[in-house]
């Protein structure tokens, strides 16, 4: 077993999905793709993170992490980490640059486990990933799913301005062909949020681990979030 590396042969960036939707306020059907984020665009991309993801995902907002410098300063670096791997995803209208949504994909390997645990400064970022992988290692999915990768994600996020077109949806239905191009038969994901559940649930995922944000606070998680389920979803490629 070896840590992934994305296999050669790929174009990069490459796109891997294009869909269109209809504008809600003028109805018209507009254009957008799917696609490798770009080097020149990692930057940007934390940035929208940054500005975005960390407002609305239920443990970040909830403990302020949009108002932790420290915090901010420290996963930005994890999130640099992830788009140097070459997988993270983003979603453009056709015949534009503009960042619509991401997808920040990361292929996670058996090796990983033999790592030192990650430790931050930040008490809102460590709980943050230390309950993402509370779940991620309950559903124990090397040895349930006969694996040595899996493609997960350090975060799906929509820009507020072009939400309720279902494009959470189209950027998920990405992780489908990726997988199959990169040889992967599972990616696996916690979700946190209904407005990631939800979709996740309509490509496909499934429930593997469902956990009550209330429940979580029996094993150290006190996250005072409204939103009442944390889920690790998992989507087999046949």
């Amino acid at each position: 077993m070896t840590y992934w590396k994305r296999p050669d042969g790929f174009p990069y960036p490459q796109v891997w999905r294009r869909f269109q939707v209809r504008d809600p306020l003028t109805g018209e059907l507009e254009a957008y793709r799917v696609q490798d984020l770009p080097p020149e665009r990692f930057e940007d991309a934390i940035d929208h993170m940054c500005n975005h993801f960390l407002r609305d995902e239920p443990i970040c907002a909830s403990l302020n992490l949009v108002g932790d410098t420290v915090g901010i300063e420290e996963l930005s670096a994890v999130w640099r980490r992830v788009v140097e791997q070459r997988c993270a995803v983003v979603c453009f209208k056709e015949a534009s640059d503009e960042i619509i949504g991401l997808n920040m994909l990361t292929v996670v390997s058996k090796e990983d486990s033999h790592k030192e645990p990650l430790k931050f400064k930040s008490a809102a970022v460590q709980t943050f990933v230390d309950c993402t992988l509370y779940l991620t290692e309950k559903g124990n999915l090397f040895e349930r799913h006969h694996i040595d990768h899996f493609l997960s994600a350090w975060g799906l996020s929509v820009h507020p301005n072009f939400r309720r077109r279902g494009l959470a949806t189209e950027i998920l239905s990405a992780r489908d062909p990726i997988c199959r191009a990169f040889g992967l038969s599972l990616s696996a994901t916690v979700f946190s949020h209904p407005g990631s559940q939800i979709p996740a649930a309509k490509v496909g995922f499934q429930e593997e681990v469902v956990e009550k944000f209330a429940d979580l606070a029996n094993v150290g998680f006190r996250i005072p979030t409204k939103v009442e389920y944390n889920k690790l979803m998992t989507l087999k490629i046949s």
